[in-house]
């Protein structure tokens, strides 16, 4: 199972992939976030990054807060309230009404928040230090990051160029027959191309990462995969998505003639390459079905593989995808869609040679296509607009360029303490003793897993250290010249880099997002939970603001991770990091069946008609209730130990209040009817408004708090709770 990252938003290793929780759902995978941005960034992003454990000092003669910071907040916490609406009527229209109504949705974008607000900020930063700086420091990472930007820039040579790198590359690894350049059946060459040097995921995906039931360990990995669109949904319910599914196919269509395809047989070649893909999402398994993961972890040698899919050579794939690595038939693997790979060889038996080509470099196509001239990425336009509702885009070169390099040169700077993290997990520990449901023994388990947690914050050591930065890029060449030939260095670098973690153990340090990323995730095998930078501002944290609203905002992200640790996977890990039972069957038989009132519940919420999947969704409510209720609990604390708060000017809250309004206002957001249908059968977040409405609905602080009475829509008589 290759995404069981638990974060807020997308995020991935160099050249393998992670099992973790992140806090917000996104579009695409990025393909490798091991690296650097110049060491300047830091030095602007210092003052915005700071430490939370920082005294919150208060004149004691007023208890109104006049200073500017104070009233700039107030202003921005009034502007977004819609005071049109009773807050125990729709407490999200409540905090959001007016933000929305002021935020339509820009040009090119299906959906709009404020997670978007900040990486358009991030990246106005970016943009300054990588087009003014000169890099003549002593690391060799900062000038390949400038090199890398300035390529995806020079707009006039990837233009001039056109078609020619990929149609050169397709020949290079044995034709397309869609081109009419193929003539042989040399599939397991093709394939380890295209998924071993160039890292597509054609059929299934392959990666390197720590062994869930020995998380000291390493191991190769294999799971289900080689769906283009985002889910199975959009094959499946044919009648349904039919206009997504003509789209697509003209999609195809347009950038196989443009890669040279023959006007007569181009659409119905790719016609069958859908179909293929329709025969793959047949088999795929669900995400909502794949939640308990002791059941689909499956152990077993590169021998028994073979025996399970014998379609093609594994011991040959996968030494050439890991090589220098020397691999044998007793190779340990985990295999987490064992029933797909064993139905995935089947079809790759039943099909034509010719239709197996042309979908194998289809996944190249669709790889490497973004670093090419105008014309794909007009072609993409087209297909985006039809699945997300998105408007032609007008998103300026320079923006599309500091997302390239983030996902290739990623690591930026950002600094701060760890006080508000101790009084979330201390919170959290406490209402771990108030649990009736749970047993003693399991309890004490528990508890011992929250003091486990390892917790990073801002960005890593190494890339203080130019030596140590330089040796992570060690091997990844980057010219100013050409884009392309830089994006397919990036894939062979990344392989490369995965192919070298499996005979080392896995490294506690090592970060799965880049700092400057606007998010926070947990990651099960290593019982850690991670801050980058980019999330530590306004509106989640802000030195001078009130605490009410830190611990609304990013106190709540943090507990939203941690409770990830005992969500209904999270709970399957140890202190340790090792997937293993160590509940007492009476605590889980309770968990499960508090779990279920959740699960009933989301499942009951419906967006423009449709219903919420609450299978798909249940770890991340539970850590959306979780974390509201640790953070709320640690705002009590702190008040317990420093005194009330000053109030803000004419907002007209108490500060109790105003913490779940900050809670809500995180979640302002706007998003296209296509784009909505799309996070519901992809997304294991509920969309924004539930994540509100069904969080605070089950909060006895909120309803006490804002005085909701008994058949109030948001006060319906049944709290689901689980912690």
């Amino acid at each position: 199972m290759n995404v069981a990252l638990q974060e807020l938003g997308g995020g991935g290793n160099v050249g393998f992939q992670k099992r973790t929780r992140d806090l917000l759902g996104s579009h695409t995978q990025l393909e490798l976030v091991l690296a650097a941005v110049s060491l300047l960034l830091g030095a602007l992003l210092l003052g915005c990054f700071v430490a939370l454990g920082v005294q919150y000092h208060r004149d004691p003669s007023h208890s109104t807060c006049l200073t500017e910071a104070c009233i700039r907040v107030a202003g921005k916490i009034l502007e977004s309230l819609d005071r049109s609406v009773s807050p125990c009527e729709d407490f999200y229209q409540f905090s959001c009404g007016g933000w929305i109504q002021r935020n339509p949705l820009p040009d090119g974008r299906s959906r709009w928040n404020t997670f978007n607000s900040l990486w358009d900020q991030n990246q106005a930063i970016l943009k300054h230090l990588l087009e003014n700086t000169t890099f003549n420091s002593s690391s060799e990472a900062e000038r390949k990051t400038q090199r890398f930007y300035l390529s995806c820039l020079q707009v006039e040579r990837i233009e001039e160029l056109g078609a020619q790198p990929l149609r050169d590359l397709i020949d290079k690894i044995g034709g397309w027959n869609i081109t009419g350049s193929w003539d042989q059946d040399n599939f397991m060459e093709v394939l380890k191309a295209v998924a071993g040097t160039y890292r597509a995921t054609p059929f299934f995906t392959v990666y390197v990462s720590a062994d869930s039931k020995s998380s000291n360990s390493n191991v190769i990995q294999v799971d289900q995969s080689g769906l283009f669109l985002p889910s199975r949904d959009y094959y499946l319910n044919r009648t349904a998505n039919e206009k997504v599914l003509t789209a697509y196919l003209d999609y195809m269509e347009e950038l196989g003639m443009l890669l040279g395809g023959r006007p007569a047989s181009t659409r119905e070649q790719m016609r069958q390459v859908l179909e293929l893909e329709i025969q793959l999402a047949n088999i795929t398994v669900p995400q909502d079905q794949r939640r308990d993961e002791e059941k689909i972890y499956h152990k077993m040698s590169i021998a028994e593989l073979q025996a399970l899919a014998p379609s093609m050579d594994w011991l040959e794939f996968l030494s050439f995808l890991l090589s220098p690595l020397e691999l044998g038939d007793s190779e340990p693997v985990v295999v987490y869609g064992k029933d797909y790979l064993q139905q995935v060889s089947e079809l790759i038996n039943h099909t034509e040679p010719s239709v197996l080509n042309n979908y194998l470099i289809w996944n190249l196509v669709q790889k490497t296509t973004s670093s090419l001239d105008h014309r794909f990425e007009s072609a993409q336009e087209k297909l985006l607009e039809t699945l997300y509702g998105t408007k032609k885009s007008c998103t300026p070169r320079w923006q599309t360029c500091i997302s390239n390099t983030d996902d290739a040169l990623g690591f930026a700077l950002g600094s701060l303490a760890e006080g508000m993290i101790s009084e979330i997990r201390s919170a959290f520990e406490e209402a771990l003793g108030q649990l009736v449901w749970m047993d003693e023994k399991t309890r004490r388990a528990a508890k011992e897993k929250a003091d486990a947690i390892y917790d990073m914050i801002g960005f890593p050591d190494f890339i203080l250290e130019p030596k140590e930065l330089d040796d992570v890029y060690d091997g990844y060449e980057v010219s100013e010249d050409s884009f392309f030939q830089n994006m397919l260095n990036l894939y062979n670098f990344s392989a490369k880099v995965m192919a070298d973690q499996l005979r080392k153990p896995p490294s506690r340090d090592q970060w799965s997002m880049t700092p400057q990323t606007v998010n926070a995730y947990y990651l099960p095998t290593k019982n850690e939970i991670v801050f980058p930078a980019g999330i530590l501002q306004a509106p989640f944290y802000t030195r001078n603001h009130p605490k009410a609203l830190n611990f609304g905002g990013i106190g709540v992200v943090m507990g939203h991770e941690l409770t990830h640790a005992f969500d209904d996977q999270g709970r399957e890990y140890d202190k340790e990091g090792n997937l293993r039972p160590w509940w007492q069957n009476e605590s889980l038989a309770a968990f499960r069946n508090h779990t279920a009132c959740m699960e009933e519940q989301y499942s009951q919420y419906q967006v423009n008609g449709e219903r919420l999947n609450g299978r798909q969704t249940l770890g991340e409510n539970i850590a959306d209730n979780g974390g509201l209720k640790a953070a709320y609990n640690a705002y009590k604390a702190w008040l317990r130990k420093h005194g009330e708060e000053q109030q803000l000017p004419a907002v007209g809250l108490t500060n109790h209040q105003l913490f779940f309004v900050g809670f809500a206002q995180v979640w302002c957001s706007v998003r296209t009817p296509e784009s909505s249908h799309e996070g519901l059968v992809t997304d294991p977040h509920s969309p924004a408004r539930f994540r509100v409405l069904g969080t605070l609905s089950n909060s006895r602080d909120f309803l006490w708090h804002f005085g909701c009475p008994v058949g109030s829509p948001m006060n319906p008589g049944q709290l689901c709770e689980v912690w």
